[in-house]
């Protein structure tokens, strides 16, 4: 995830499903968070066109970017749902969530300056206001909290700079109060911040214990469904292929014997599977499963015959077994989402759907192994 520009602290190398669960807490403030800049805005328009000389052009133009930032950040929030999108597109709308938000109390921001009144009713309601925006912020603490400060500072400190241009005391302490709120309101919300991350992280590894193997260390079964789906679903964007790989252990062995060839199966997979993307697990007993995105059949075969041949070269050792030879199933296809898309896009080809591919893979190395053992075998989708 470090490809991504826009740092939010913890926050993008949480698990996907920790993530959806932040961003999900984050969307159920849109429709309030709208209504908040949206009313203000209009309120504090109608208070400075009620105390002139001010441009009508110009309160009318601030108030339709308010409204206009303010509705994207509602709209960008409402699309943050793991199971409609991938998550790569989450993180993008995260950022650009992050982006929009920024901007919009940029803006607020610059209303202390662009809509400056020097009456002193005027400019201590449009503090109150600013106060109110700047608590606003606070629900991006879910993300970050140098996100949150600045948006708090961004919305404040001008405003606080203005109020020390006029003479009369009463500004100037109408500034002291404004730049001693922000100071508080970041520096009482760092705590609370520190406490999300603290909760973040315990979730990361309450998960990454949940999708891992307690005896290889691999991936567990319910972690390889997990990242299979996603990757169906990015491939079918994509059009790329998706392929699987399925090992089984040839020889019978023993309960004492059992866990210390998986054991060294797996270790040998671990250094093996070192491509970016693709995933090797733990799958039931006896079996390992590779997921090779971007893998057509003829590179899932000859990845899937070097695998088998330096096992048996390797001579994996478990216990009184010497010699460890394993059987692989291989199959790859290119993914479709639903057979409604294909008829759309007028695809003449069959549709397949992850359960086909899965299936053939098992079916290979059925075949493989019945077949005599230590052998390759590719079936088609």
């Amino acid at each position: 995830m470090g490809k991504h520009k826009l740092s939010t602290d913890n926050f993008l190398v949480l698990p996907t499903a920790v993530m959806h669960e932040q961003l999900a807490c984050l969307a159920s403030y849109g429709a309030v968070l709208f209504w908040l800049h949206t009313l203000a805005a209009l309120f504090l328009c109608l208070l400075i066109w009620a105390h002139p000389p001010f441009s009508a052009g110009l309160l009318i133009a601030w108030l339709l970017i308010i409204s206009l930032l303010t509705a994207s950040c509602w709209w960008t929030s409402s699309h943050f749902h793991i199971d409609k999108i991938s998550e790569d597109n989450l993180l993008t709308r995260t950022q650009r969530y992050v982006l929009l938000s920024t901007l919009l109390h940029a803006l607020w921001g610059a209303s202390g300056i662009l809509l400056f009144a020097n009456q002193i009713e005027v400019s201590a309601v449009h503090s109150a206001l600013l106060l109110l925006i700047s608590l606003g912020a606070l629900p991006m603490l879910l993300l970050s909290w140098p996100i949150a400060s600045i948006q708090i500072a961004a919305v404040l400190l001008p405003m606080a700079l203005m109020l020390l241009w006029p003479s009369e005391p009463i500004f100037r302490l109408l500034s002291l109060v404004l730049i001693a709120a922000a100071i508080v309101t970041m520096l009482a919300s760092r705590p609370l911040a520190q406490l999300m991350s603290n909760f973040q992280l315990a979730q990361r590894k309450l998960l990454e214990q949940m999708n891992t193997d307690v005896l290889t260390q691999l991936a567990n079964r319910r972690q390889f469904e997990q990242l299979f789906k996603l990757e169906w679903r990015r491939s079918a964007r994509t059009r790329e292929p998706l392929a699987l790989l399925m090992l089984g252990i040839d020889q019978a062995i023993h309960v004492n014997t059992n866990e210390q060839c998986l054991i060294a199966l797996a270790d040998y997979l671990k250094g093996a599977v070192q491509r970016a993307g693709d995933l090797v697990a733990r799958y039931d007993d006896q079996r390992f499963i590779v997921l090779l995105p971007t893998t057509d059949p003829e590179e899932a075969a000859q990845l899937a015959e070097k695998f088998r041949s330096e096992i048996e070269r390797k001579q994996l050792t478990c216990a009184q077994l010497a010699g460890l030879k394993v059987s692989i199933g291989a199959a790859s296809c290119q993914p479709q989402v639903t057979r409604e898309q294909a008829q759309i896009e007028q695809d003449q080809h069959d549709v397949t759907y992850p359960a086909h591919l899965l299936a053939a893979a098992e079916q290979a190395l059925y075949k493989a192994q019945h077949g005599g053992g230590n052998q390759v075998i590719l079936e088609n989708v």
